[in-house]
C-alpha cells in the first residue's frame, strides 16, 4: 500500500484552478482514496482474497446560490478539467437554494487528537498469506468449540484511507488512516435446526484483532442457539449486548438529532430540545477526537474542525449536529459533522447532511452475568438489523434481532428464541434505564461511520411485535 499525498493535493490545485477560470464563485473539491485487502471465509474455507484501490472524487461548484456537483473516479488531467466544466454547466441550469450563505472558512483544527494515531504502518505491511493464517487460525477456533459447528464465514480486511479536502475559501484538510476488521458468522446444525453466531472486532492494526474471542464467542451463540422457541408478541425486559445499543443508537441520532432531519420536521425531537426524554443514566456525545474511535478525525466531511458535542446529559436533550448549510439556515455555527457519502451523490440521493458520528454511550459498572440475574421476564439481544423509520417524527422504529436471541426468566437463561421484531419508540424504551454496563473487550458496536464505545444495558420494557415460525 502506497501513501500519495502529493498526488492529490496536486490534482485538487488543478481543479480549483480550473473552477476559478471558470468564474466560479465558490468550489470545494473532496479526493478519497482507498485501498483495502480482504480475506472472505464461506464454509469454513477461504472463498476469496481481493485487494483493491479505489479512488472517489468530489466536485461541488457554486454561482452564487445556484450549486452543481459531479463524481468521478479518475486522475487524468483532462478528464478532471471536463468534470469541472459539467458541474459549472449544471449550476447555472440549477435553481437557487435560498438556505446557502458560503462554504466554510479555514479554521484551527484540534490539537487534542493526534493525527499520527490514525495511522499503523503495520497496516500497510499486511500480507494476503498473515490473513489467511488469521482466517485458519479462527475457523479451527470456531469449529473447535463443538462438533455442531458446521460453517464459519466472514471477512478479515486491512484498509488503508485518505482522505484530502481543499475549497476556494482556504480550507486545506488532510487525513490518512488506517482500518483493520473482522466479522464472523458461524453456523451451527445437529441434524435438526441450524443455528447462526456473530461477532467482530475493530482495531486500526490488524495484530490487535481479538481474533481467537471473536471466533469463540461466535462458535458459542452458535451452539447456545439451538432448541430454539417463539414468544408471543408483548412488552419484554430486554438486555442489549453493545453491538444492539449501538445499533439503536446509531438510528436514534440519524433520525433525531440531525439538524436537517430536524428542519424538515422529520425529528422527533422537534421543539423538545431541553427537555428530558431519557432515563437520567443515560449520557450520550459525539467525539470525533476520541482515539478510541477508530474513524476519530480532526475535521468531517467539510473540513471542518470537530469536537465534542454532548447530545444527552442525564437524560436532558442538549443539542443538534449541523453542517455549515443547516447551521447558516438557523444562525447557528455548524458543529463539524457534515456527513458526505459519496455513493448517495452518485445515485442522486442527497449530497450530505450532517449526522452524529463517533458516538459514545457512558458505561456503568454493571455485568452482563448481574443483568441476567436481575431479569424476571426477558429477552438476551445479540444485536439487530433491517432497522427502518415507522414514525420518525414519533421516534417509533422497528427492526429484527439476528445472531442470537434468548428467553431470560428468573434470572436463569432458558432458551434461544427465532428472530423476533420490535416496533417501539426511543423515548419510551429509553425513558427508564434499570443497567448499564462497563465497555466491553470487543469493539463490535461497530459502523463506519459511527464507530465509538457502546456499553450493554438492560431495560425494563421493550416492545416485540412478532416472531419468526421457522
Amino acid at each position: 500500500m502506497e501513501l500519495s499525498k502529493d498526488l492529490l493535493i496536486d490534482k485538487t490545485d488543478l481543479i480549483l484552478r480550473e473552477a476559478e477560470k471558470l468564474g466560479i464563485s465558490q468550489a470545494e473539491v473532496t479526493i478519497t482514496q482507498t485501498t483495502s485487502a480482504l480475506t472472505r471465509l464461506a464454509n469454513s474455507i477461504i472463498d476469496q482474497n481481493v485487494s483493491e484501490k479505489h479512488l472517489e472524487i468530489t466536485i461541488i461548484v457554486y454561482y452564487g446560490k445556484k450549486k452543481g456537483s459531479v463524481c468521478i473516479e479518475v486522475l487524468e488531467p483532462e478528464l478532471l478539467k471536463q468534470a469541472v466544466v459539467r458541474a459549472a454547466k449544471t449550476a447555472k441550469i440549477t435553481p437557487e437554494n435560498s438556505d446557502f450563505v458560503s462554504l466554510p472558512k479555514a479554521k484551527l483544527y484540534s490539537t487534542k487528537l493526534d493525527p499520527s494515531t490514525l495511522f499503523s504502518k503495520k497496516a500497510l505491511e499486511v500480507t494476503p498469506e498473515q490473513r489467511a493464517e488469521y482466517a485458519q487460525l479462527v475457523i479451527d477456533e470456531a469449529h473447535g468449540v463443538d462438533k455442531r459447528i458446521k460453517k464459519v464465514a466472514g471477512l478479515i480486511s486491512n484498509t488503508l484511507q485518505e482522505k484530502l479536502i481543499k475549497n476556494s475559501l482556504g480550507v486545506n484538510a488532510y487525513a490518512l488512516r488506517t482500518e483493520s476488521k473482522i466479522d464472523l458468522t458461524v453456523l451451527g446444525n445437529d441434524g435438526q435446526e441450524e443455528t447462526a453466531g456473530w461477532s467482530s472486532d475493530t482495531r486500526r492494526d490488524i495484530s490487535d484483532l481479538r481474533l481467537v474471542k471473536v471466533a469463540q464467542r461466535a462458535a458459542q451463540k452458535a451452539v447456545n442457539g439451538f432448541g430454539a422457541k417463539t414468544i408471543d408478541p408483548g412488552n419484554y425486559e430486554v438486555i442489549l449486548e453493545p453491538a444492539a445499543v449501538g445499533g439503536l443508537m446509531r438510528m436514534m441520532t440519524y433520525y433525531g438529532f440531525s439538524a436537517r432531519m430536524y428542519q424538515e420536521y422529520k425529528s422527533f425531537l422537534k421543539d423538545k430540545i431541553g427537555e428530558k426524554l431519557f432515563s437520567e443514566k443515560l449520557d450520550l456525545w459525539s467525539d470525533p477526537l476520541d482515539s478510541r474511535g477508530v474513524f476519530a478525525s480532526v475535521f468531517d466531511g467539510e473540513g471542518v474542525p470537530t469536537r465534542k458535542l454532548d447530545l444527552i446529559d442525564k437524560g436532558v436533550v442538549k443539542a443538534l449536529v449541523y453542517d455549515t448549510l443547516t447551521a447558516a439556515k438557523d444562525g447557528v455555527e455548524s458543529t463539524g459533522h457534515n456527513f458526505k457519502h459519496w455513493r448517495m451523490l452518485t445515485l442522486g440521493m442527497g449530497e450530505s447532511m450532517p449526522r452524529a458520528n463517533h458516538l459514545f454511550v457512558r458505561e456503568g459498572d454493571s455485568t452482563l452475568e448481574e443483568m441476567i440475574s436481575e431479569t424476571t421476564n426477558g429477552i438476551l439481544i445479540t444485536h439487530f438489523h433491517y432497522q427502518n423509520p415507522v414514525n420518525p417524527a414519533k421516534g417509533v422504529f422497528t427492526g429484527l434481532t439476528r445472531d442470537g436471541t434468548w428467553f431470560v426468566k428468573d434470572g436463569e437463561i432458558k432458551y434461544a428464541l427465532k428472530t423476533l421484531r420490535y416496533t417501539d419508540s426511543f423515548t419510551k424504551f429509553f425513558n427508564t434505564i434499570d443497567l448499564i454496563g462497563k465497555y466491553q473487550e470487543l469493539q463490535d458496536g461497530y459502523e463506519w461511520v459511527s464507530q465509538g464505545m457502546f456499553p450493554p444495558m438492560k431495560l425494563p420494557s421493550f416492545k416485540f411485535t412478532g416472531s419468526t415460525k421457522m
